[in-house]
């Protein structure tokens, strides 16, 4: 007889646990998993940890030069859209040029080429830089003439030779 109310109660208790487990959701609630999960990462950094540094020191400028091209080619009327197809890094020094093309959907219109020249300097601020844009040459090139690259380019002075 003693056992009785002990096995009362354990089939009760089992019933109760089982009546809550059908009425909780499946998945923690959000906070709970955002406070399991940072956690779990204090100690483990994510791939993507570190290389923001990186990004904004190799890309800035590049990325600078795209949007200024971008900016220039979306002044320009056309009757389809243009997107970016090419890029071509030309100096690669603080002095740095950029060629950079877009091409439009719409069949009869020219190639936007442009040379974009910007200063990036260790510190320096995209939103303060001024980028000088140009418009290159749409004409084709013959297959014996110049690198793309050519045409943005700065243009060596010439010496001029003194006679004896």
């Amino acid at each position: 007889m003693k056992h009785i109310p002990i096995i009362t109660v354990a089939a009760l208790a089992a019933g109760i646990a089982a009546a809550n487990a059908q009425s909780v959701p499946a998945t923690p609630p959000a906070a709970a998993v955002t406070q399991d999960a940072s956690a779990k990462n204090a100690g483990n950094p994510q791939a993507g940890d570190g290389l923001s540094d990186l990004a904004a020191m190799t890309f800035g400028c590049p990325k600078a030069a795209l949007n200024a091209a971008a900016r220039e080619a979306g002044k320009v009327p056309s009757q389809g859209t243009y997107q970016f197809s090419y890029f071509k890094l030309i100096n690669d020094s603080h002095h740095a040029a950029y060629e950079v093309h877009f091409k439009s959907n719409y069949q009869d219109e020219a190639d936007l080429k442009y040379c974009v020249a910007i200063y990036c300097q260790q510190g320096w601020d995209p939103r303060t830089t001024k980028p000088s844009v140009t418009l290159m040459s749409s004409q084709r090139q013959p297959a014996h003439a110049q690198d793309h690259g050519d045409a943005c380019r700065p243009k060596p002075a010439t010496v001029k030779r003194q006679k004896r």
